[in-house]
């Protein structure tokens, strides 16, 4: 990375961790693998742009010495980051500019992308032999609530819906990160937040009911809502570190054991929305 930092930024650094953060003359910067599509990079530097110029809490984007945000080494592509903001508290909820050269960036079609999903991993699963026994075990039950997610979704009136910058997962190391934002419905990062703080910091259930109480919703964002907890990315993100060789498969345990106290999470959720007419999932509402 020394290298790449010498050359193409002419940024000679002693020093730089195994994540590419590192000190230059005062400033913190990261120099980033870029894992998106690469027809994405052009909006991904305007909307930078548009957060700078509007004194919005994002980190900057730093163009090599070719005027170019992404620089092309060995195979792959990286992107200089210089970091500002690393402290949570600092972001807050933004509506997305609107402006055409952003619909590349929109998410918002969850149906079309989770039954994409669900097809490629039981394609996968077809030509895995039975390499994964965790997987297979578990793999159709969130198949299964995927499912109930995608019905969910589409029978939600999503018609003049505003649509807001967000985050492709909600991680403290990606808020500020310019190259992971998405533009999507608002409830996008509060569930990413609600999931990961859930199964990675062990939140409990009242302390998630409080959080989600504080927020102002309306009738379209609870069901929207619920219906992005439903889709469980929690698991098919650690499935997929697994069969690229990236993480141990008992890993997924952390996920699967934790079952039951997430569908009684899932009841305790449609019950607090219940008077915004947000419809629970039979199945669940029956267990409880």
């Amino acid at each position: 990375m020394k290298n790449i930092l010498n050359y193409y930024y002419h940024m000679i650094v002693d020093d730089i961790d195994n994540n590419g953060y590192f000190s230059y003359n005062n400033h913190f910067f990261c120099l980033y693998l870029y894992n998106r599509n690469i027809d994405e990079v052009e909006s991904l530097v305007y909307l930078n742009s548009y957060m700078l110029n509007n004194n919005l809490a994002i980190n900057k984007i730093i163009n090599n010495v070719d005027n170019s945000p992404l620089t092309y080494h060995d195979g792959k592509y990286y992107a200089l980051i210089l970091i500002k903001y690393q402290n949570p508290s600092n972001y807050r909820t933004v509506l997305a500019p609107n402006n055409r050269i952003f619909d590349i960036l929109k998410r918002n079609n969850w149906d079309y992308l989770w039954s994409k999903k669900i097809d490629y991993i039981e394609y996968q699963m077809n030509h895995l032999d039975n390499k994964y026994p965790i997987i297979n075990n578990s793999i159709n039950y969130y198949i299964g609530l995927a499912e109930n997610a995608i019905t969910y979704f589409k029978i939600i009136n999503k018609n003049n819906v505003n649509l807001y910058i967000n985050h492709r997962r909600q991680h403290k190391n990606s808020l500020y990160n310019p190259l992971e934002l998405v533009i999507d419905y608002k409830v996008r990062d509060i569930v990413e937040y609600v999931k990961e703080a859930f199964f990675y910091h062990n939140k409990s259930i009242n302390e998630i009911k409080s959080y989600l109480q504080r927020l102002s919703l309306n009738e379209v964002d609870y069901l929207l809502l619920y219906s992005r907890m439903l889709f469980p990315s929690y698991y098919f993100d650690v499935y997929e570190k697994i069969v690229n060789n990236n993480l141990e498969e008992e890993k997924l345990s952390i996920i699967i054991d934790k079952i039951p106290l997430y569908e009684e999470l899932l009841y305790e959720i449609y019950l607090m929305m219940r008077r915004n007419n947000v419809l629970g999932i039979e199945w669940i509402n029956k267990k409880f």
